[in-house]
């Protein structure tokens, strides 16, 4: 049986939203598998162009800071309907937002959830299949881990146990602001 939550035995992708909560759940990850991603996970950001420049800054500072690829995709609405970005790329005026509105021809809410489901779930899915076929992976619902914590219970209700290793190990919004209180960088905002 495993003991740490956040050793990495299959193929996995992180989540990365770019707020504290994820970002220690990746710093967690590197501490359990030896520093690094091993070579069936990735790290994923998926940027709606609406996240503010700190949160940018802070997704490329975890980057530099943990020797850690993150990958940065965004939707668009033409196959193969993701492009990969990074900093400098990234967009910052809502690009990939603004397409999802015109496509679909209504603006999401918060009833239909259509911008998660767009612009994060099904974006990175695209993403990571396109990686991960020619490598024999497959992608599931369970590759996937989300930087939910142990205090948010009603949201890692919703979601498999083995996908919230925060959960499985406890870890709290105190837990995750000490981190950052001690740690040499953080999200500016």
């Amino acid at each position: 049986m495993q003991n740490n939550p956040f050793k990495i035995l299959e193929p996995t992708i992180i989540s990365f939203s770019g707020g504290r909560t994820s970002a220690y759940m990746l710093y967690r990850v590197l501490q359990a598998n030896d520093g690094k991603l091993p070579e069936n996970s990735m790290a994923i950001f998926a940027n709606t162009g609406k996240e503010a420049e700190q949160t940018l800054e802070f997704v490329r500072d975890c980057e530099k800071q943990w020797d850690v690829k993150i990958h940065w995709i965004e939707y668009i609405p033409t196959e193969p309907d993701f492009k990969e970005v990074n900093f400098e790329t990234a967009s910052r005026n809502g690009e990939p937002f603004e397409a999802l509105i015109n496509k679909i021809g209504w603006l999401p809410n918060h009833l239909t959830r259509k911008c998660t489901g767009s612009l994060k779930i099904r974006t990175i899915d695209k993403f990571v299949k396109s990686k991960w076929v020619p490598l024999g992976l497959k992608h599931t619902e369970t590759s996937d881990w989300m930087g939910i914590r142990a205090d948010e219970m009603r949201r890692a209700a919703k979601v498999k146990r083995e996908r919230v290793p925060l959960v499985t190990a406890g870890i709290t919004k105190h837990d995750v602001g000490e981190f950052w209180k001690n740690n040499s960088f953080d999200l500016n905002l």
